[in-house]
């Protein structure tokens, strides 16, 4: 491993020097949402070059600057992870870093944290093309985004044997109060164990800034035919942490969330459904403690005033469009009623704004 970590700090740092990849944004206009919080504006392109996918951000990082993260998937040659800024004025976006997968390996779906000193982490799922490992790389950047060193591994599946169904998927990083980070992923590695989990939501935590990580921690787990996955968590306005995630094979992949003291300790059961979400969820928590959840599947806003007791849609949904768009949402900006979602969409990445009432 160490041999494969310093191939990595090789292959990504200074890999590429500053892109430019101009985009100007019109003035947010919102439309008007007779029925619910949450009005929209018209959608943005953040970027349309070889089929960019899985788009993620860090909301005004400690540089003052959105950072995107997202994968590309070009028609020849390895996929490649980017990272991109926004200005503060929100007018320009600017590739500054590109990250490429390994010969003979697929890397993608990056997702970023900040730790409180400013370096910030990246985690990716990864796989050996001949299905023989698969991994969860987590890089660090102490500049704000434009050089990456591989750290460490999340968690690894070296016996996986050529089966795509051992993996390890969809990495989330969370940084808690103590600075420690929590690392969520879907886990396929215990379907081989007694007894059989067909996959579970695994979470390991570092308090080394992801150097190393602590033992595996079923956050949503049942033994057989279920299968929790895409994990997802904030803290809401009363300190505990809601984790959302989809369920699928037992329950049609409709969204679930689990609710936690202190983010590492969970049931033992597979959580309550929300209502009009499915594939592929995610939460974020606004400044007012208004709790908003969508996904891929639906493409609709749910909306919680009582930390996750209760559930209503908004009644316009962020995107007219079918299964999958596997949206991420956020508040973005100085406004605290401001927010984003992000989605891939007909071969590119797409942003749309919205306000809330």
């Amino acid at each position: 491993m160490k041999m494969f970590i310093s191939h990595w700090k090789l292959v990504v740092a200074g890999f590429m020097s500053i892109v430019a990849c101009l985009l100007a944004i019109t003035p947010t206009v919102y439309a008007f949402s007779p029925g619910g919080p949450i009005s929209w504006s018209d959608a943005t392109t953040i970027s349309n070059t070889r089929n960019p996918a899985w788009g993620r951000m860090l909301p005004w990082n400690k540089q003052g600057e959105n950072l995107i993260t997202y994968t590309e998937y070009p028609s020849s040659g390895p996929f490649v992870i980017k990272v991109a800024t926004v200005d503060k004025t929100a007018q320009h976006y600017n590739v500054i870093a590109s990250i490429p997968s390994p010969d003979g390996y697929i890397q993608e779906q990056s997702q970023i944290a900040q730790l409180h000193d400013g370096t910030i982490l990246m985690a990716t799922r990864s796989r050996r093309t001949d299905l023989n490992w698969f991994g969860l790389p987590v890089f660090k950047s102490t500049d704000g985004g434009h050089n990456w060193t591989l750290v460490s591994q999340l968690d690894t599946n070296p016996y996986s044997a050529g089966r795509f169904n051992r993996g390890l998927w969809e990495p989330f990083l969370y940084v808690l109060p103590n600075g420690c980070v929590a690392g969520f992923y879907s886990s396929e590695k215990h379907a081989d164990d007694n007894p059989s989990y067909n996959q579970v939501v695994s979470e390991r935590v570092s308090c080394d800034g992801g150097t190393t990580w602590g033992p595996e921690i079923f956050a949503a787990a049942q033994p057989g035919a279920a299968r929790p996955g895409m994990p997802v968590m904030a803290r809401m306005a009363n300190g505990e942490y809601i984790l959302v995630f989809e369920l699928c094979a037992t329950d049609n992949c409709n969204a679930h969330y689990k609710i936690s003291k202190d983010g590492v300790t969970w049931s033992n059961d597979l959580g309550t459904a929300i209502p009009d979400q499915y594939n592929g969820p995610y939460v974020t928590v606004l400044p007012s403690g208004r709790v908003l959840v969508t996904s891929a599947g639906s493409n609709q806003v749910s909306i919680s005033d009582d930390n996750g007791a209760t559930w209503y849609k908004n009644d316009q949904p962020a995107w007219y469009a079918g299964c999958c768009t596997w949206p991420a949402i956020y508040q973005v900006g100085s406004d605290p009623k401001e927010i984003g979602i992000i989605v891939g969409l007909n071969g590119a990445l797409m942003m749309r704004f919205g306000r809330v009432k």
